[in-house]
């Protein structure tokens, strides 16, 4: 799940009309530490990193991803010109405005994606290295959680040919429903007030 939603949305950054000429590196997060990773983003600044983040569950099946998009820039001018460029390189603000252009309201991977909150970083790191950064927070809408059907089960389906059920409109108890669940049903306590039999398509 994570994965193919990273994937998604490194892809739709890549491919946007005003990212391709603007930004010299969308990629995932470099693997890398300290200094090394400093210098890192100095390459390959202006930048864009994808960064999976939390997943939030509810309603029991249903998920809720959130990912980070940090932008890196040079700010050897100074911070005002990273964040607002200076009609050459572009800054923070101008790499807020192309993430949002390429991941907000968009359906990327199995979800609709939304900005939920913008930052600058404030990290002595970035500025003593000649870099600024801006964390975006992007949310997607619920994605469903994948159900554990493999080959086996699905094999199962071809024998599954008819439907028969019990509409229990009283509240009966637990142990009068289970005696209607018995092979063969056992009705001699209670009787369903509905029932429905179903011959599924391509069934002999």
């Amino acid at each position: 799940m994570l994965a193919l939603h990273e994937n998604a949305l490194i892809s739709a950054l890549r491919a946007h009309r005003d990212i391709k000429p603007r930004v010299a590196k969308v990629d995932c997060l470099p693997k890398m530490i300290g200094e090394q990773l400093l210098q890192k983003y100095k390459a390959d600044a202006p930048a864009l990193y994808v960064v999976p983040g939390r997943i939030t569950v509810r309603h029991g099946d249903e998920a809720t991803l959130e990912f980070t998009v940090a932008g890196i820039v040079r700010n050897v001018a100074g911070q005002a010109q990273a964040r607002k460029g200076d009609g050459i390189d572009i800054g923070c603000d101008h790499l807020l405005t192309l993430a949002v252009r390429a991941l907000h309201r968009q359906q990327l991977g199995n979800a609709t994606w939304s900005l939920v909150s913008a930052e600058m970083a404030d990290d002595d790191l970035f500025e003593s290295a000649g870099l600024s950064a801006i964390e975006m927070k992007f949310t997607s809408s619920a994605v469903l959680l994948d159900a554990d059907f493999g080959e086996a089960q699905l094999a199962e389906l071809d024998s599954f040919t008819a439907l028969h059920a019990d509409f229990d409109l009283v509240g009966r108890s637990a142990a009068q429903l289970a005696q209607w669940q018995q092979t063969p049903p056992d009705y001699s306590a209670s009787t369903p007030e509905l029932q429905a039999d179903i011959t599924l398509p391509g069934a002999n």
